[in-house]
């Protein structure tokens, strides 16, 4: 475990260093995400040496959102100044995520289904017997 999370704080450093010194246009977080996934994709980081620390810190994740919640606290008159577009954001971006992500998925799923579909392999045909 205590490996896994040296890899993650790893590329969450690098990427913060490489989006700062090569003046990315992104935050270091996600830098340093994209180069997780790419050593992911590539076989240089194992899946094996990250699960476990990635799947304690998913399962712990709101833990790290407490301070923003609490540092909500103190926009307060901005919401109450624009509540209506504050609330459709609120709704409209998480279901656009949701839609988007759900697709990204399924034609993912879909693929993989067709590359483990042999394509000789006719499909079985049954018929019920009245």
């Amino acid at each position: 475990m205590i490996t896994g999370i040296a890899i993650l704080l790893a590329f969450y450093g690098v990427g913060v260093l490489a989006s700062k010194w090569l003046h990315i246009p992104l935050p270091g977080n996600l830098v340093g995400m994209l180069l997780l996934t790419l050593g992911l994709v590539t076989g240089w980081i194992r899946m094996e040496w990250v699960d476990r620390a990635s799947s304690f810190l998913v399962r712990h994740m709101m833990l790290f959102f407490v301070p923003i919640i609490v540092g909500v606290v103190s926009y307060f008159k901005w919401f109450a100044q624009a509540p209506w577009p504050i609330a459709l954001s609120m709704i409209l971006a998480p279901m656009l995520v949701m839609f988007v992500t759900g697709r990204v998925v399924q034609a993912y799923l879909n693929r993989q289904q067709k590359q483990e579909t042999p394509a000789s392999a006719a499909p079985e045909r049954r018929t019920l017997d009245a």
